[in-house]
């Protein structure tokens, strides 16, 4: 019966805390209730937890309130956490973390790395999880704080489950449960009771993990930690599930969903309507397994997309850490250096008054020490520059996976999809043979269009990271043409479009074989995409000079020339739907630029809109071969 007080009491000491904030000065001491208002309020409402955060963050600020700032800025970097914003809550957090240690606040120096750690594990990245949250553990037990050292047990115990270590797992679990048990804290009953929850679940002991689920919910609900209830109610909504309780599972997973809604937690929503759509789909209710299957996926790709960008943004949060860092170092580094060189000044002077039979020794050292003093300097330089070309190459190397992730997210996803879609409609509804054939023919469209553009990426990627390698040999043009001719016979006879070849035999330039047929993959596939039906395309060549300069031509439907001065620009390149609606990514003519160019060639293009394009690019001849060719004639003369 005194458990539910506990969390009444919280409430009614939040309450408090309100009635003293709203009429307290803006002072330090406001700073402190503020403070101890967002530790009740975190785990219950987060919303209004943030707008008090906020304000005690703002105060401790305006005041240099040092001993103040520290724990607002780890309160505000943990809701930041629960809403899913990783790199402010991690810029806070290690804001946190710096300012806790100079002020020697041993609390929010656990909070802070305990914040870390969560973020780390959120991340996937387990071994820096694991090491933050050993260092949260042993400094939680140093200072007595017993409650959330079992917590942090219970996390350690999660990221060994997460990556397969059952035993250890169970171990630390135990190990947390057995702390928690002597604190008598509801929320770190409730965390390991959670945890070993999820271990029985893993060891399909489906009656201990409902016993433990439902102790841990009925200490969360007691002590009014609402995003706890929300993991803990998906949890037994699972474990019904798993047991085919399909209608006890709903009960459960439609409470979790009132209770993500109503407090943001996206997360939640995210498995949840998942999990739901399963439930439907095992009472044959397909109209509402399809609406729920559509909720997730929506919410599953705004946070997929978030979760990307999030997890740039952390990169560059940490990358800005390190950069910090090395400044402080490079700082202190130069202070020493600046008091080495007062400390010889000092030296010089003392001797000077002391020793004037030692003024020539007395230069030779000062002289020595300059030269030292400047090769310090010099060395010092180096290394900033190291550092601005590191930084470069970094940024460089994080604008091209951007791109990559970019490509992968928006153009390579949906024809996977579709293939995802169209197994589970076989698997849980089936199709008629028609229905089936009809669906594979459009989806083989999808997935040719796939590998041609993971081919293209591939290509891309190696050129943007490791440099192209490139191999010139003698080549026959007209050879590499037929082959890809031959290549898109099947995709042009589809558009009933016509292939004239117009090169000749005995024409050979110095190029690398397999980036010619990368340059006439692309051409010919873009012409053929944004030809009409019945269109005709030609290739054809021309000698200028020492070089041989090869067109391919074609019928379709042209481009405006505001569009023609974009196609070769990394920056404003862009992708359109072919004439069926054919799909790209819009690095193809990017990518052959590059390889024209490495085999000191050039390209030009030239449209006009419903008249059709021509592509044109110049290589060396071989003119040895030619040369060759000459001799005999001559000789045969």
């Amino acid at each position: 019966m005194l458990l539910p007080g506990i969390g009444l009491c919280q409430y009614q000491r939040a309450d408090s805390l309100e009635n003293i904030i709203r009429t307290a000065p803006d002072d330090t001491t406001k700073v402190l209730y503020l403070n101890k208002l967002v530790t009740i309020l975190r785990e219950r409402n987060n919303t209004k937890a943030l707008h008090y955060a906020r304000q005690a963050h703002d105060l401790a600020g305006k005041l240099n309130y040092e001993a103040g700032l520290a724990p607002a800025k780890e309160n505000l970097g943990w809701i930041y956490y629960r809403f899913g914003n990783l790199s402010e809550a991690f810029q806070l957090s290690t804001d946190a973390l710096a300012i806790s240690e100079l002020q020697f606040d041993s609390t929010t120096m656990a909070r802070s790395l305990n914040s870390i750690a969560a973020i780390y594990f959120d991340q996937k990245l387990y071994q820096q999880a694991i090491v933050y949250f050993r260092r949260t553990y042993a400094l939680n037990e140093k200072i007595g704080d017993h409650a959330t050292a079992a917590r942090t047990l219970s996390n350690i115990a999660y990221v060994l489950l997460r990556t397969n270590q059952y035993d250890s797992a169970r171990i630390y679990a135990q190990r947390a449960f057995d702390l928690s048990n002597k604190t008598g804290n509801n929320y770190s009953k409730s965390a390991v009771l959670r945890a070993l929850g999820d271990i029985d679940m893993f060891k399909k002991d489906y009656k201990g993990a409902l016993e433990k689920f439902e102790r841990a919910l009925l200490l969360a609900r007691m002590d009014g930690k609402t995003y706890h209830q929300a993991s803990i109610l998906r949890r037994i909504g699972n474990l019904y599930l798993q047991q085919n309780h399909t209608d006890r599972a709903l009960q459960f997973f439609f409470e979790n969903v009132a209770l993500a809604k109503k407090y943001g937690y996206q997360d939640e929503l995210e498995n949840t309507y998942k999990l739901i759509a399963q439930a439907f789909i095992a009472k044959k209710n397909h109209i509402k397994a399809l609406e729920y299957q559509t909720a997730y996926q929506r919410i599953h790709d705004s946070l997929y997309d978030k979760r990307n960008s999030e997890y740039l943004a952390l990169q560059q949060a940490r990358f800005d850490s390190e950069i910090k860092e090395t400044q402080i170092e490079l700082l202190t580094k130069d202070a020493e250096l600046k008091q080495e060189e007062i400390n010889n000044q000092r030296v010089w002077i003392y001797f000077s008054f002391g020793c004037l039979s030692l003024v020539l020794m007395l230069a030779s050292v000062l002289f020595y020490n300059n030269r030292l003093r400047k090769r310090s300097h010099d060395n010092l330089a180096e290394k900033n520059i190291e550092i601005a070309q590191q930084a470069l190459q970094l940024s460089n190397m994080n604008d091209t996976k951007d791109k990559l992730f970019s490509i992968i997210s928006h153009d390579l996803r949906g024809p996977l999809a579709s293939l995802r879609g169209l197994m589970n409609l076989v698997g849980e509804t089936g199709l008629t043979q028609e229905e089936f054939q009809q669906a594979s023919n459009t989806l083989k469209l999808s997935l040719d269009a796939v590998q041609e553009n993971l081919e293209n990426l591939l290509y891309w990627a190696q050129s943007q990271l490791k440099g192209l390698q490139v191999n010139m040999e003698p080549t026959s043009v007209k050879h590499v043409a037929d082959e890809m001719i031959a290549l898109y016979a099947e995709a042009a006879k589809s558009k009933d479009v016509s292939i004239l070849n117009e090169l000749e035999n005995d024409q050979h330039v110095v190029v690398d074989k397999n980036h010619l047929r990368m340059i006439f993959r692309n051409l010919i596939s873009n012409a053929i995409k944004f030809n009409a039906k019945q269109g005709m395309i030609v290739i054809s060549q021309k000698q200028f000079g020492n070089y041989m300069e090869v067109s391919v031509s074609d019928s379709g439907v042209g481009m405006r020339a505001s569009d023609v001065v974009k196609l070769f620009n990394a920056e404003t390149h862009f992708t359109k739907l072919g004439t069926n609606q054919e799909k790209g990514v819009g690095i193809g003519l990017l990518l052959i630029k590059e390889f024209i160019e490495h085999n000191e060639g050039s390209i030009s293009v030239e449209s006009a809109e419903g008249k059709g394009t021509t592509f044109t690019f110049r290589l060396k001849l071989d003119m040895s071969r030619i040369k060759k060719e000459e001799g005999a004639l001559s000789s045969s003369f």
